[in-house]
């Protein structure tokens, strides 16, 4: 599970998500933000314009260096124009280590933000529940290192804070929240009435509750709090044993807990609560397993409709440790559930299933659909509109969206083309804007039409040496893209211009990645062939034009991707003779084979784009050598670079075989692999014989061979 927010501006009827994402987006398209360390000036408007400068730990990086000083960090709020223009930014702490942790707005552009604080001097406003903190306020300090040397980490805790801002930034209210113990929220949703409800882990034990708390097991834990509009006093206020990892809030004030609960004699699994917070009754809770045992995990996401019906996405629990030194949980990928749950919780109305996935949020939108928000590998559920994008653009997994309609059955499903779906607003059933952050200050978005399929489309970029999508893509990769008229209905190939290099512009077709033309080396109606910029540093977004049309972008992160190129299924390589590798020509154990591949990377001298590489000297090496192994067996990289007399983004790496291979290998299928930074490339065989090895004065003749 990730950060997550979603927002949607449906008529005049306003819906919310519970959010624990640092940022926010309002009805105007204005940008709220929260943090730790004020990354712009403060505008003349704050309400806090100076931040103390506080001692807050000491750390010694080296038995060679002197301790230094680690400065207390504060909480800030930020509000940015849908232009990235600095509106507001704020202060908001005291003496010791405060920190802002999630944000959400409501229909009127006030802000709400929550966070932690160990300051006993925190801003907090007359009249509000709880003025003074009631927890530790000495920070605890982590080694961030194995040892008794290295950085130190500030853990969030004390006690709780919930500021409301109105949209010119004046402070509405601040309180304070918690026991005695370190309180720490993670979740924050308002109503319409302007009720703030937070969620998050306790280690008070007089946590203030209400009344009519839910029982609990022990004084510590999940706590979840409904904060009447003027933050004057606690609505409701409970401990909760189960874990709340999402919740949302009906239009009456019922809110909706899911997580992981373990009820008495069994074991952990996905739960769903409903609780009416204005008396303080649990109207019911359903413990998913007795419905279907393969609903195991936890509830990773939850938002209920206007008819009182849940909708909830079940995921693999998350994983909490131990761990060698304090980290985030760690959210696995596996087998995940979408459920529609009638309201009572007695019956789940629909379901869908996705492999290899973790849910991060749901959204109802007014017309009765519900839109999960999810992240992983799985292959995207059956739908009656092609997806926009179908796989994600990276082996680790992208971001998706699942529209279901008002009887739970999918109308649409795609992996997002750009962003990550942090934060999402939810213009009209099926038209979706998503926002993420890419600096401290600037955000981006992309619009997503989940019922419109454009006529120019394309996939993610695949290595055209293996055929796959790997990590990412490679500065100098060599890539196949595919799609819908995307080019000429004939193919059409790139041929070097006067200067040796390969167009940027064929038959009206450019692919801009990153803003730069790439060298093309084919394009048609369905496909292009070209390779990476060698400037592709930062991600990569492509775009693709045809005569003055274009396909909607694409972002894919940058990683190796090493991909082999081959022949009539054998390896492309190069006995140390200078012939070409076939089970009837065999490299001798013990000889140099040059192989040539693609996506290992840039150059420790830059060749230009779509260049011809020169016949050395000099020789254009690769900034990171891959390692190469022959059947397992680590190989000796004795050159690696770019390859001559192909375009620049081929390379070949000369490796010695080794003198022998395991007992069982088929020496006429070897398998090559290369790995780079942990990622491997698909193996491809060359076949081999135990012959004696050729003389390696021959190996020079080799290293410079295109």
């Amino acid at each position: 599970m990730k950060i997550f927010l979603i927002f949607a501006i449906l008529a005049s009827v306003p819906m919310w998500a519970a959010t624990g994402n640092n940022i926010a987006v309002d009805g105007q398209g204005n940008v709220w933000w929260t943090g730790q360390s004020l990354p712009v000036a403060i505008t003349a408007n704050a309400f806090q314009k100076t931040d103390a400068d506080t001692l807050c730990a000491t750390q010694q990086l080296s038995p060679f260096d002197q301790p230094t000083a680690l400065y207390c960090s504060h909480a800030f709020v930020m509000k940015l124009d849908p232009a990235g223009n600095v509106l507001y930014a704020t202060y908001l702490g005291g003496s010791s280590e405060d920190g802002g942790i999630a944000i959400t707005t409501d229909a009127q552009g006030n802000a709400y933000v929550t966070g932690f604080t160990y300051s006993a001097d925190f801003p907090v406003t007359a009249g509000v529940v709880q003025r003074q903190n009631a927890g530790p306020l000495t920070p605890t300090v982590v080694p961030e290192g194995l040892g008794p040397f290295g950085p130190v980490g500030i853990l969030p805790g004390g006690d709780i804070f919930v500021a409301k801002f109105a949209p010119d930034g004046t402070l509405l209210y601040s309180t304070l929240l918690g026991g005695s113990g370190s309180d720490v929220p993670a979740l924050i949703e308002v109503d319409a009435s302007g009720s703030a409800y937070v969620t998050g882990t306790t280690a008070s034990t007089n946590f203030p509750v209400t009344s009519d708390a839910m029982s609990h097991q022990s004084g510590s834990g999940n706590f979840f709090v409904r904060l009447d509009p003027q933050a004057a006093s606690l609505v409701y206020a409970t401990y909760s044993d189960a874990t709340i990892q999402s919740f949302d809030v009906d239009g009456q004030g019922d809110a909706f807990l899911t997580g992981s609960s373990v009820p008495s004699g069994g074991g952990a699994g996905p739960y769903v609560t409903e609780v009416d917070t204005a008396s303080g009754q649990a109207l019911y809770t359903t413990f998913l397993p007795e419905l279907d045992s393969k609903f195991a995990g936890t509830g990773a996401a939850i938002a209920v409709n206007g008819a009182g019906e849940a909708t909830v996405g079940v995921s693999p629990a998350p994983i909490t440790g131990p761990f060698l030194v304090p980290s985030p949980p760690i959210y696995p990928l596996g087998a995940s559930f979408l459920l529609r749950l009638a309201a009572g919780g007695a019956m789940i109305l629909s379901e869908t299933d996705m492999a290899a996935t973790q849910f991060d949020g749901v959204l109802p939108d007014s017309a009765g659909n519900a839109y999960a928000f999810g992240h992983g590998t799985g292959a995207l559920p059956p739908a009656p509109i092609t997806p926009l994008l179908s796989v994600p653009c990276s082996s680790a997994g992208g971001e998706f969206v699942i529209e279901t309609d008002a009887a739970g059955s999918v109308a649409a499903a795609t992996y997002l083309r750009q962003g990550s779906g942090d934060v999402a607003v939810i213009g009209a059933p099926g038209q979706l804007s998503v926002y993420w952050a890419v600096t401290e200050t600037q955000a981006r978005t992309a619009a997503v039409n989940l019922l419109t399929v454009p006529p120019m489309n394309f996939g993610c970029l695949q290595n055209l040496a293996s055929g796959l999508i790997g990590a990412g893509v490679a500065p100098g990769e060599i890539f196949a893209l595919f799609g819908s008229n995307l080019g000429p209905a004939k193919a059409i190939a790139g041929v070097p211009d006067a200067s040796g290099r390969f167009p940027t512009s064929l038959s009206g077709v450019q692919v801009l990645i990153n803003g730069t033309a790439a060298p093309l080396l084919l394009v048609d109606a369905t496909e292009i062939e070209g390779v990476v910029p060698f400037d592709a540093t930062d991600g990569a977004t492509t775009q693709v034009q045809y005569l003055g049309q274009s396909a909607p972008p694409l972002d894919a992160p940058n990683a190796y991707t090493p991909g082999i190129f081959t022949i009539n299924g054998q390896a492309a390589v190069l006995n140390q003779d200078g012939t070409v590798n076939t089970p009837s020509n065999p490299a001798g154990l013990g000889t140099i084979v040059a192989i040539y591949e693609t996506g290992t990377g840039p150059l420790t001298d830059p060749l230009e784009d779509g260049e011809i590489t020169p016949l050395p000297p000099p020789y254009f090496l690769l900034a990171s050598p891959p390692q190469v192994t022959f059947a397992g067996v680590t190989a000796n990289v004795v050159w690696a670079g770019a390859a001559p007399g192909l375009v620049a983004g081929a390379m070949q790496i000369n490796a010695q075989l080794p003198a022998s291979l395991p007992a069982d290998t088929n020496l006429a299928a070897v398998p090559v692999v290369l790995s780079l930074a942990g990622l491997a490339s698909p193996a491809a065989p060359i076949s081999v014989s135990i012959s004696p090895a050729v003389d390696l004065r021959h190996e020079q003749r080799l290293l410079v061979r295109p």
